[in-house]
């Protein structure tokens, strides 16, 4: 039902902002519109105010704007007979209809921008204050290119990066394309380059890279046992039994490997240290592979440090992420035009969009308004 539900309000606000385009620019301009439906027929219910009938309809694919001149009386033979009224969609010089037909597509770009700078003006700049890879996953992306835990990623295309969210987006931005990665590796510095030729977008999936960070605690999930140990936001492990624990890579490796295994933990909480013995819970589930695995979780997630940001420098932010990802977009289907990408395999239908929808709206609010920015 979840799934349902997150696609319905996703596309029913990506509709009503889409269709709220070719309306107000349609009213810009004199154009009379008849109907302003959210769905296709049949309709539902509605209110008629003035000339326009705002309504629900049946089906929740889509939705519409009925202007005077444009649909009905345009498929109509005997409408070209005559001159068209003031009022009428075809009677406005050629730049307003352009501006009408397209107001919806920039209405969409304006939300995106709209809630990708608003979650930065809310919640912050996500900041991870480095470019030193800490975790390269065995036969990932990363790990067949020669990427290696420790190297400090210097630039992209050379472009310098300055923390991980640079690195992020450039991976983002060069997707598709040539990518040469200036690494510094101990006292030397080596150019890696990961060549698109031969891959597929969604190869990024599998690129199985995270920066070398601190093991300290975010949030910890209910019903697992570092909440239940005592553990708190905030908290830093420093060691578990006799190993240090250098990076958040150190103690998952751990974790990871110890379900179901009794560990004590060392904690720096402020100027004290404390132990806490926990014992990870096993997890299992299918690996990219299909095959069935069973690692040792304990419920916590990285604490994330964030920058505020003003109001317009967000949205500034955000209508750089819009235009990158519009870029990518486009970027996908010139490779799909070329042959170098599957369509069936690089465009996600219907149901893996619901799928995804109702995922990420069990998970986190932010993560959902993100994701409706993504589809917009």
């Amino acid at each position: 039902m979840i799934y349902l539900l997150a696609i319905i309000v996703a596309l029913g606000v990506l509709v009503f902002v889409h269709e709220l385009g070719h309306f107000l620019a349609a009213k810009l301009f004199g154009v009379r519109v008849e109907r302003f439906s959210i769905g296709f027929p049949p309709r539902l219910f509605g209110v008629q105010i003035g000339e326009t009938d705002y309504c629900i309809s049946a089906i929740p694919l889509g939705g519409y704007v009925k202007m005077s001149g444009m649909i009905d009386e345009s498929l109509d033979t005997s409408s070209a007979d005559r001159e068209p009224e003031p009022h009428e969609f075809m009677a406005k010089p050629t730049y307003q209809k352009v501006i009408i037909i397209t107001a919806g597509v920039i209405m969409n770009f304006l939300l995106a921008v709209g809630i990708l700078g608003g979650m930065l003006w809310l919640q912050g700049e996500p900041v991870d204050p480095t470019t030193t890879i800490g975790y390269v996953g065995k036969g990932g992306l990363a790990d067949s290119i020669g990427l290696r835990p420790n190297d400090q990623i210097l630039a992209i295309n050379g472009e310098p990066v300055d923390n991980w969210q640079d690195v992020s987006q450039g991976f983002i931005k060069h997707l598709g394309t040539k990518t040469d990665f200036q690494i510094r590796r101990g006292p030397d510095e080596v150019n890696i380059t990961l060549d698109w030729d031969h891959l597929k977008m969604n190869d990024l999936g599998r690129l199985q890279i995270r920066p070398l960070l601190p093991a300290r605690v975010g949030d910890l999930s209910p019903n697992f046992p570092a909440i239940k140990s005592g553990l708190q936001t905030g908290d830093q492990i420093i060691a578990i039994g006799d190993s240090l624990i250098a990076s958040w890579s150190d103690m998952t490796r751990i974790i990871s490997a110890s379900a179901d295994t009794p560990l004590r933990f060392s904690v720096l909480r402020e100027q004290d240290t404390l132990a806490f013995d926990i014992t990870p819970k096993a997890v299992s589930f299918e690996d990219e592979n299909g095959e069935p695995v069973t690692v040792g979780r304990i419920g916590i997630t990285y604490y994330q440090e964030y920058r505020e940001l003003a109001f317009l420098p967000a949205i500034g932010k955000g209508l750089e992420r819009a235009v990158m990802l519009g870029q990518l977009n486009i970027r996908g289907f010139s490779r799909i035009l070329s042959g170098k990408e599957s369509a069936q395999e690089s465009l996600a239908g219907p149901i893996a969009i619901a799928e995804a929808a109702g995922d990420i709206a069990q998970q986190d609010l932010g993560r959902y308004i993100e994701f409706i920015a993504l589809l917009s």
